[in-house]
This record gives structure tokens, C-alpha cells and sequence, in this order.
């Protein structure tokens, strides 16, 4: 018991999350923070969101991966926190990235980034505005956004613009990778209209929260008009004794 004790305090101390770590899985909200230009994931973090980058990759290698919806079963389950992150990650490595906020009744991107949600995706479908109007540099290199714009009185109706399937190919050209951040799966039929137009679905999961049949009836869902799942994400996961720390002993 003892050394297993000692194992943990020294595990606790070599391995504890630092407070610039923590703020990254802390999803309460910060609207009056915007992230700054030096933004960094921690070395951690940054290491599964790349691993998560060859996986999407390797899941299709006859064909390249451009835009990709990010969707849970339903509210809560941190989508919004993976896909902004996920996007920092990928344009910290170089590659161009647009980040759209498509969740139009509960915006929340446009507050990390410091920017007003108005002329955003709402009025690029309704045909308002033109992309380069709608498309906002950010403090992080290669990382741009779209916001959702002032939400309309009939959200669902927006995502079946004429406009969109045109829009879509003039944003590919736009970056290297095209992310929409969307609203639950079963809360609307925003994200299962949005999937059918998308290279592939990531499925953002609570740990110790979501249930099984949820998110198998949120899969099926999806699958149900042909969309390829890439992944699923395991949001705030609590990490117990780890198998290296055994090795302590």
C-alpha cells in the first residue's frame, strides 16, 4: 500500500495538468476571453488531436478529406470545444483551416475568437452576403471562421438553401480543411442535413454520460442517408490509475 502510494504522488507530480492544461477541458463559458495569437494546445492534447488528423486521413486514402462535420448525440457533450480545438491543432502544423459555426440556435465560437456573430453563415444562405464577406481572419495563422450570423426564425430552413451545395465547393478552395461545428444530431435536423453534404462525420461522446443507445441511435441516424463516420470522439474523460503508473511499483 505504500509504495503504491508513493507511485501515485510521484505519478501526481511528474504528470499533473498545469492550469494553462486545465482551461482546455474547462467548458464552462468564457465569452469575455478571445484566444490569443500564441495559442498552444499542451503537448498532450496537441498529441491526440494529430493522431485524430491521420486517422481521419487513413480512413479514406482514395479520396481527400476536406470537410467534416462535428456533431454529438445531444447538448452538452463539449462539440464545440473538440472542433475549435481540433482546428488550432491543425493550423498550428500549416494547414489552412475554416471553421464554421453551424449551430445557428446556440452559437458559442464566435466568443472564443473575439468576434461578432453577425453576417455569418445565416445570411451567406439566405444570400445576403457574399463568402469573402463572411470569412474572419483570426489571431491564430492559417485558422479563419465563419460565424453563425443572427439566427433566423426558422433555423432548419437555412441549411436548405439552393445556395449551399455551391457554397460548399467555393469554401474547399478556401482551405486545406472546411470544419462545421453543428448542433445535436437529435435535437434538429440541422446536422443530418448537413452531414449528406459532408466528406465524413466526427461523433463527439461524454464520457460517463452519454448512453450507449443514444449514440447508436444518433450513428444510425446519420448512416441512415449515407454519410461516412470517421470517428468518435471521448469528450472529458476522467483518467484513473494509469497503466504506467503500475510500472512504478
Amino acid at each position: 500500500m505504500a509504495r503504491t502510494f508513493e507511485a501515485l504522488m510521484k505519478a501526481e507530480k511528474e504528470n499533473q495538468i498545469g492550469p494553462e492544461e486545465s482551461r482546455v477541458f474547462d467548458l464552462r463559458p468564457q465569452a469575455q476571453i478571445s484566444i490569443p495569437r500564441n495559442y498552444k494546445l499542451p503537448p498532450r492534447v496537441a498529441e491526440e488531436y494529430h493522431r485524430m488528423k491521420q486517422l481521419i486521413l487513413n480512413s479514406s486514402p482514395d479520396r481527400k478529406i476536406k470537410t467534416v462535420l462535428f456533431s454529438s448525440s445531444r447538448e452538452g457533450e463539449g462539440t464545440s470545444t473538440v472542433t475549435r480545438d481540433f482546428a488550432i491543432n491543425l493550423a498550428s502544423t500549416g494547414d489552412t483551416v475554416l471553421l464554421v459555426d453551424a449551430n445557428v440556435r446556440n452559437p458559442v465560437l464566435h466568443n472564443a475568437f473575439n468576434l461578432e456573430k453577425r453576417a455569418g453563415l445565416t445570411e451567406l444562405l439566405i444570400g445576403g452576403k457574399a463568402l469573402a464577406e463572411t470569412i474572419n481572419k483570426t489571431e491564430i495563422p492559417n485558422l479563419s471562421i465563419i460565424t453563425s450570423g443572427v439566427p433566423p426564425s426558422n433555423p432548419s430552413s437555412i441549411f436548405q438553401s439552393k445556395l449551399l451545395d455551391s457554397l460548399l465547393e467555393q469554401m474547399k478552395q478556401q482551405a486545406d480543411w472546411v470544419l462545421f461545428d453543428a448542433p445535436p444530431i437529435h435535437s434538429y435536423n440541422d446536422a443530418s442535413t448537413l452531414a449528406g453534404k459532408m466528406d465524413g462525420v466526427i461523433m463527439v461522446l461524454q464520457a460517463e454520460s452519454t448512453r450507449w443507445e443514444v449514440a447508436q441511435s444518433a450513428k444510425e441516424r446519420i448512416e441512415q442517408d449515407k454519410v461516412k463516420i470517421l470517428g468518435a470522439v471521448l469528450n472529458r474523460r476522467r483518467m484513473y490509475i494509469p497503466e504506467w503508473v503500475y510500472r512504478m511499483l
